[in-house]
């Protein structure tokens, strides 16, 4: 598993995604390979045959793993915008045009899984709604955001897994 993050993304995001996805692979009886057990094999490859094995495939397959996880963190973001909304006046019988503020939070997320043996791409998965909105009294944060969105994302790995069976 290797997920970067995009400029101004903190790379802990990323890290964070990785768990994640870890544990969504544990959870349906799929072994994980450690990234620190693919960079040791790559080291000793280096050491051994400089330049032998520059290909990503060629490691995972080295590590035993069959399919390798790629993700990348887009967007991570939170803001408070000032939006309009209509309310209606139940007296005068009309809507009237009001503003408020609210949380914007935004976590896009993009993963690959590719075969070691082809180097074909197995499945793609992004989170289909990036942004979210919430009232300022609302308890949700980034954090709850992100997770929700991750374990969401899990379940539609599973059941991308389960379709290709």
């Amino acid at each position: 598993m290797k997920f970067e993050t995009a400029a101004g993304v903190d790379k802990k995001i990323a890290k964070d995604c990785e768990e994640s996805f870890k544990g969504h692979f544990l959870n349906i009886n799929k072994k994980v390979v450690e990234r620190d057990k693919l960079d040791s094999i790559l080291k000793e490859i280096e050491k051994t045959q400089t330049g032998a094995f520059s290909n990503t495939i060629e490691i995972g397959k080295l590590s035993g793993a069959q399919a390798l996880l790629f993700g990348e963190v887009t967007e991570y973001k939170e803001e408070v915008r000032r939006v309009k909304y209509n309310e209606y006046n139940k007296k005068t019988k009309k809507n009237i045009e009001k503003e408020k503020d609210k949380k914007f939070f935004t976590f896009q997320l993009n993963v690959r899984l590719v075969s070691t043996t082809t180097g074909d791409i197995i499945l793609t998965l992004k989170n289909k709604y990036p942004e979210s909105s919430h009232e300022m009294t609302s308890t949700t944060t980034m954090t709850s955001n992100r997770e929700r969105i991750l374990n969401q994302m899990g379940e539609d790995l599973k059941d991308a897994l389960e379709e290709k069976k």
